[in-house]
């Protein structure tokens, strides 16, 4: 015990020896600011289908653009975003507030599922909207059709793994000789909702509805149990920018 002790003490002598040898006789502040501002415009925020039945196939649409701040002339350094667009399970607006917010809200019903899916009491849709994210494709509109920028958006049918699929896109305000002929400045997606059926009251053409709008899902694994019927389904399309430069 005695040994630790002188040397720590040594330790301390050598430390305020040393110290002053290091000490600064000069000092400057660099300041560091910066404005952060989305990069992009998404419009409109909510698409409403209403009633719709089984087997029913309905368009709707949004448009993304550059943000303001993303648009303005002086804003040069950089000309393109890239983003893509997945779907996540939809909380209940009136739940919101008691998950913990919207993000808190959005997070947990993405985290969690239904112990019964077909099970219109089970607790998780106390919180969060059957899912209506598998049903919806994603088209773009394939405009510019030629040029650098030509077609560099990808879409995604109906009939589809929502944690595994998405579709993506590139917004262009210039090229890389700072022109803008033949940019890519906004994107219109078209949605389509691809109404499933209700599994033992399918039409015999179910399968063949499926297929026509992709080629490589299985018709059984897109059916909505029976005891669902009459329930609000909703689903959560997220924009998510994934690159700027």
């Amino acid at each position: 015990m005695k040994t630790k002790l002188i040397i720590g003490l040594a330790a301390l002598g050598t430390s305020l020896v040393i110290l002053p040898l290091f000490a600064a006789f000069e000092a400057h502040v660099v300041n560091v600011t910066a404005r952060i501002e989305n990069a992009l415009f998404v419009q409109p925020e909510s698409l409403e289908y209403g009633t719709v039945f089984p087997q029913e196939h309905l368009d709707s649409s949004f448009f993304i653009t550059f943000s303001q701040s993303f648009s303005t002339a002086s804003q040069e350094r950089v000309g393109k975003v890239d983003y893509v667009i997945k779907q996540k399970p939809k909380p209940r607006e009136d739940r919101v507030a008691a998950l913990g917010g919207v993000e808190a809200a959005r997070d947990w019903c993405h985290l969690n599922a239904p112990v019964n899916p077909g099970d219109p009491n089970d607790p998780y849709y106390t919180d969060c909207y059957p899912s209506l994210c598998p049903y919806l494709s994603k088209h773009p509109d394939n405009i510019p059709a030629s040029g650098p920028n030509a077609l560099n958006d990808y879409g995604l049918p109906p009939f589809h793994d929502p944690e595994l699929s998405y579709a993506s896109g590139t917004l262009v305000k210039f090229n890389s000789n700072g022109t803008t002929i033949n940019n890519d400045p906004n994107d219109t997606w078209t949605i389509d909702l691809a109404v499933p059926c209700f599994d033992g009251y399918c039409a015999q053409d179910w399968a063949d509805f499926v297929h026509g709008l992709n080629p490589v899902a299985d018709p059984d694994d897109y059916m909505v149990p029976p005891t669902l019927e009459h329930q609000v389904f909703g689903c959560d399309l997220w924009v998510e920018v994934t690159k700027i430069y």
